[in-house]
């Protein structure tokens, strides 16, 4: 949900939807103002073309007629002209409402004096009583407001909403073809980061800004695999030179006579071997894996098999036996280093144990020797980055936790390196297995 929530194509969505309503309601409060002022001026004309028309009437009867003539003139429903004390007992609005106040406003400014208008409402009754002097006599025309509705809310709302809605979908299609090469972009970032070389992102889709990032990271990422496959070539063919020179130099000194330095020379030649080992191993970790169903718990009982035949101390630990679908060789390229890694820097007894947690299957490896420090884990798990200081200085090529770390991000999974009570470093990895 907070993924979504902090997405581009949602705020850009977002910020479109709230500029159209913020421009709806601007745009319906000036129409509802402009309304009720022209209903205002309408109400306005009225009354004074009616207390024009009736003070004529009025004045042309004599004084007793005038009575007869209200009599019959006062309709109910109609426009109506009550004695002063009419209002007497009406139930008024305490306030005026905006109609009713420009109205008002119209009157006294035409009067030159203020002039007091009541509003008064009873279920579908609405009525303006407006006090007037006619021919020195106190009267109120009261006026019915039934053919000028102030209910603008129900039409306008109707309109502003389906503006609204039709916005919102434009935003929300704007937001959509903005944002998707973008999150194309950044998908294909997550499988560089996990030592994938993603496919290249279609570079004409959005707007010219976008289409040149795109543009731009396709370059990128076909620079780097250039460079690469250009380090590759290069340590595999350095590789593959250097151990035709080495092989000879191991026969020539195996081949010599017994001496004091036969030995350390002999270890030296095995120790650059290792080394020449490493880098075609970490040239090789760079390509795609292969992907085939393998049983972990086979492969890790062959692995440990064979560096207990090197009189190294393995104890392996088989709590279930998970499938996944992995490179085999990479796999035991990765379990192989970890148990080098071990033999080398901790201490017997070596153990490794097979199991899976929901649907990761868990490899785990650990040693009894005196670990690394936190402060040092992400260095370990850099290319060519020995803890010397720490893991002894044997010469080591310092490539073989890094090429853990890239077998385990191109199968999608998680390492993890802990600290061992009582001393020790423990190697943890989750790789998903087969559904």
């Amino acid at each position: 949900m907070r993924r979504i929530s902090g997405s581009l194509f949602l705020r850009l969505a977002l910020l479109v939807l709230l500029a159209v309503v913020a421009t709806q309601l601007f745009t319906a409060w000036i129409v509802i103002g402009d309304r009720r002022e022209l209903i205002a001026k309408q109400i306005y004309h009225q009354v004074l073309d009616t207390l024009a028309d009736l003070e004529g009437r009025l004045e042309a009867l004599p004084p007793e007629g005038r009575s007869v003539f209200l009599y019959a003139y006062n309709r109910p429903g109609m426009t109506q002209l009550l004695p002063g004390n009419a209002d007497r007992g009406v139930a008024f609005d305490p306030a005026l409402p905006a109609l009713a106040q420009g109205v008002a406003e119209h009157l006294s400014h035409a009067m030159g004096e203020p002039v007091i208008v009541k509003y008064y409402e009873q279920g579908e009754r609405r009525q303006l009583w407006i006090s007037q002097h006619i021919l020195d006599t106190h009267y109120w025309l009261v006026v019915p407001l039934g053919r000028f509705r102030d209910e603008w809310f129900s039409p306008l709302a109707q309109a502003s909403l389906l503006a609204s809605l039709f916005a919102g979908l434009v935003a929300f299609s704007l937001g959509w073809v903005i944002t998707k090469p973008i999150s194309q972009v950044v998908q294909a970032l997550r499988e560089l980061e996990q030592g994938r070389h993603p496919a290249a992102v279609a570079e004409d889709h959005g707007p010219r800004e976008v289409r040149e990032l795109t543009r731009g990271f396709n370059t990128m990422v076909h620079s780097l695999e250039s460079a690469a496959g250009e380090r590759r070539l290069m340590l595999a063919g350095l590789s593959h030179d250097l151990r035709t020179p080495l092989t000879r130099l191991q026969l020539m000194v195996e081949l010599q006579d017994d001496s004091s330095d036969k030995h350390d020379m002999l270890s030296d030649l095995e120790e650059l071997s290792r080394i020449v080992r490493q880098f075609i191993d970490f040239a090789r970790s760079e390509e795609p894996p292969r992907r085939e169903p393998v049983q972990l718990a086979e492969l890790a009982s062959s692995v440990a098999a064979r560096f207990n035949r090197e009189s190294a101390d393995v104890h392996l630990t088989v709590e279930s036996e998970p499938e996944i679908r992995a490179d085999a060789l990479a796999l035991e390229r990765l379990l192989g280093n970890l148990l080098e890694n071990a033999r080398r820097y901790g201490k017997p007894p070596i153990e490794i144990s097979i199991g899976h947690t929901g649907t990761d299957a868990v490899l785990t490896i650990q040693d009894h020797g005196a670990g690394i420090p936190p402060e040092q884990r992400e260095a370990a798990l850099t290319p060519f980055e020995r803890l010397a200081s720490h893991r002894g200085t044997d010469g080591g090529s310092g490539l073989g936790l890094a090429i853990v770390d890239r077998v385990v991000r191109q199968h999608h999974g998680v390492l993890s390196l802990e600290e061992v009570e009582g001393g020790g470093l423990r190697v943890r990895i989750r790789l998903p297995m087969l559904s």
